[in-house]
């Protein structure tokens, strides 16, 4: 322990001797002057002489861990980021079905008749005229965001297979409003329909 604490004192002695880097005459004095450590001396002036041939700027220890924090705070970011961001809605039927819900039973579990979920299925509504708590509920019972739905009812809508034997084209089909289909309705009782309107 005493010889390797007086190694240390050896080489600091010696690189203060010589603060702007290697000095052949004075290495050699410090050698001579301390035999036991002149193979060590001579592996420090090495790895000294290699080190002040680096490339600057070397950062600090400071600098180094603020890269490492900014690192850390850019991963944790991505991360949230990823939890956060669910799967895209490609259908509210499919997802029904993946809950265990046939298209009758996820239409009576949001209180809409099976025509009125299709027409939310094809998005053939137009989205800002369907009222907030029948999409709070569609999402509820889907177990999705409120804004998922909402997402998925504002994309343009599917086109079906009779719309390309009409004589318009699928995306001249004009929407109706939530009112127009729900009041067209044939599964739903006057009542039914008074209760969705209001």
């Amino acid at each position: 322990m005493s010889s390797y604490t007086e190694l240390e004192d050896v080489l600091e002695g010696y690189a203060v001797e010589t603060p702007e880097g290697n000095d052949p005459a004075i290495l050699k004095k410090w050698m001579q002057k301390h035999p036991e450590f002149a193979e060590d001396l001579l592996a420090f002036a090495a790895d000294r002489s290699r080190v002040d041939h680096l490339p600057d700027p070397i950062l600090t220890e400071g600098e180094i861990k603020e890269a490492m924090n900014r690192g850390r705070i850019a991963l944790s970011a991505f991360r949230n980021q990823s939890v956060k961001q669910p799967a895209v809605l490609r259908s509210l039927t499919e997802r029904a079905k993946e809950r265990g819900l046939t298209r009758e039973s996820f239409a009576g579990a949001v209180g809409l008749s099976l025509s009125l979920i299709m027409y939310f299925e094809k998005r053939r509504l137009k989205a800002a005229t369907i009222p907030d708590w029948i999409i709070k509920k569609t999402a509820e019972v889907l177990r999705e965001t409120k804004e998922a739905v909402e997402e998925y009812l504002h994309r343009p809508p599917v086109a079906g297979a009779a719309s390309y034997k009409a004589e318009t084209r699928p995306e001249e089909v004009p929407l109706k409003e939530f009112a127009e289909a729900v009041a067209e309705d044939l599964e739903l009782t006057e009542e039914e329909k008074r209760s969705l309107l209001e």
